[in-house]
Formats: structure tokens, C-alpha cells, sequence
């Protein structure tokens, strides 16, 4: 019986089976006794039973990975001195225990060959919307909207997104409006990127640098949404007013959440409460309380 050699992969049982016995791998013959899998498939252990080929051989074989590979000018060239093996079970064996990873291309193999390594590849405008817009011509600035418009361009930049920035002021805040490259990126799912960014500012520059509201928007964004909002909360209202029952919206932003607010504040009839704890919350829109007797509501 040969002796038996196991590793966490067949290369690494030839190279113990070729340390033992004294010689280099490529003058073994084998056979693999036992395929240990794992839970996932992939393997564990793998045991094989070696020799020594005492048979001369005059040149060490390929690596088994460049076996596959069929070269153009095949027909030309020389061929290669391969080793003899033996008929027999072990000989067999040897056949069908490829390499493992043969056939893949190493990180080392592909520098050496000159190929460039994969890079994330930045969306181009035809997968991230329409062309850029580009930014009009700032206007004159306060100073705290120039202070505004410096901190929100030092964050762009540790963002490394490609946006240009203006500010708009009024008096009751100072809008940031986005515009350049990656635009439609701040606007995926429903604008998450963009209210993270506003969220980030006010709570940086509000009270400290500035006393004004700052709104983030880009491509009319927050307009579109505070219809679609205004809506489905004065939908919600007249579900209320109708069966008296309450209205529990979605979990949303702090942002969003005012906007059904801002909706339905001059209803006299129905009003809004937040619900939960943390970041996202949900509205309630529930009747008004009846005013107590002897007292008129105001119009």
C-alpha cells in the first residue's frame, strides 16, 4: 500500500507527498483517495495515495493551468518532451486530478502580461440620465450663504462627486441647487443622497454660522415631491373627515414628514403627529378634537 499525503487542496498533498519522499512533485504518480467537500462545495481535504515514478524523466512537465491553452502557431513549433507514465491505477489517477484553480489567471500572471486591473467603473451619461446640465452664473451671496456654499463644496469634494453647487437666497432660507455629472446620482431612491446631505449641513451651520434653513435641490426634485406628498396626505385627510378613522403613513424622513405637516396644517379639520422613534417616523392623520362647548373655533 503507498503511503497516504493530505492537504486543503491537491497541490498542497503533492507538495507534502513530494517533501516527504525526497523528490520534486513532478516525479510523483498518484491517486486521490478522498474528496472532503464542504458545506458550501467547496473543498476541505483532499488525500491521496504517491509514489515515486522511478521511470527517467527528462524534463519537468508545464503547469497543468497552461495545459488548455492552444497557440496559434501550434503547428510550428516543436513539441514538448512529456514524462512517461505508468498504465496503471495510479497513472490513472493522476489523469483526472487537475490543479485546482487551473485554468484561472492570477493578479501576478495578468501585471506580468500587461493588463490592466479592474477599476469600478463610473456610470456614463447614458446610464445616469441626460446630459448634464450646466450650472448658471452664481449671484451675488451674503455672507452666509458664501459661507453655506463653502462648506457644502468641501463636502462634495470628500463625497468625490462630480457636482457644481449655487446657492439662492430668500428670506426665510438658502437653497442649494446641484447641478454637473453625477446629479441623477443624489436623486436615486427617492432622493436619499440629496436629504442626507441637507441633514448634514443644517445640523453643521445652522445656529453656528447661519440662522436660515438650508434645502438642498436638483433638477426641481423637492418641488415635484412636495406635490406628490401634498397630495396623498390631503387624500389621506378626506379618508379621515369621511370615517373618522386615522391615516398611518409610510416611515419617512424628517424632511418628508414636514411636508405632509406643511400640508395639512390650516386643515380645521383633521391634523398630523409623528409616530416612532429615530430617524425614520411615520404620520399619523387623525380628526380634530371638537372644541369645548361655549368656545368657537376660530375661522
Amino acid at each position: 500500500m503507498s503511503p497516504q499525503f493530505d492537504g486543503r487542496t491537491l497541490e498542497e498533498a503533492l507538495a507534502s507527498a513530494g517533501e516527504t519522499l525526497g523528490v520534486d512533485r513532478y516525479r510523483l504518480t498518484y491517486h486521490v483517495v478522498l474528496e472532503k467537500r464542504g458545506f458550501l462545495g467547496g473543498i476541505k481535504r483532499v488525500v491521496i495515495e504517491a509514489d515515486v515514478n522511478d521511470e527517467e524523466i527528462s524534463q519537468e512537465p508545464a503547469p497543468r493551468q497552461h495545459a488548455d491553452r492552444v497557440s496559434s502557431d501550434s503547428s510550428t513549433a516543436s513539441p514538448r518532451p512529456t514524462p512517461s507514465r505508468s498504465r496503471g491505477r495510479r497513472g490513472r489517477g493522476r489523469d483526472r486530478g487537475p490543479a485546482q484553480g487551473a485554468g484561472r489567471t492570477s493578479r501576478s500572471e495578468r501585471g506580468e502580461r500587461g493588463e490592466r486591473p479592474r477599476q469600478a467603473r463610473r456610470p456614463d451619461e447614458n446610464e445616469i440620465g441626460a446630459a448634464s446640465v450646466s450650472a448658471p452664473v452664481q449671484e451675488p451671496q451674503t455672507p452666509e450663504a458664501a459661507a453655506v456654499a463653502e462648506w457644502c463644496g468641501r463636502l462634495v469634494q470628500l463625497t468625490n462627486l462630480q457636482l457644481d453647487l449655487r446657492t439662492f437666497e430668500d428670506d426665510q432660507q438658502i437653497s442649494v441647487r446641484l447641478y454637473g455629472r453625477d446629479r441623477m446620482l443624489v436623486l436615486e431612491q427617492n432622493g436619499a443622497l440629496m436629504d442626507s446631505l441637507q441633514v448634514l449641513t443644517n445640523k453643521a451651520l445652522v445656529g453656528r454660522k447661519v440662522e436660515k434653513i438650508i434645502e438642498f435641490d436638483c433638477e426641481e426634485f423637492k418641488g415635484k415631491r412636495n406635490d406628490d406628498l401634498g397630495k396623498q396626505a390631503r387624500g389621506l385627510a378626506d379618508r379621515v373627515r369621511s370615517d373618522g378613522r386615522e391615516q398611518l403613513l409610510p416611515a419617512m424622513t424628517p424632511i418628508e414628514r414636514r411636508i405632509v405637516h406643511l400640508a395639512l396644517q390650516d386643515d380645521h379639520e383633521v391634523t398630523t403627529e409623528s409616530r416612532g422613534e429615530g430617524f425614520y417616523k411615520r404620520v399619523a392623520i387623525i380628526r380634530r378634537q371638537a372644541p369645548p362647548a361655549g368656545m368657537q373655533r376660530e375661522p
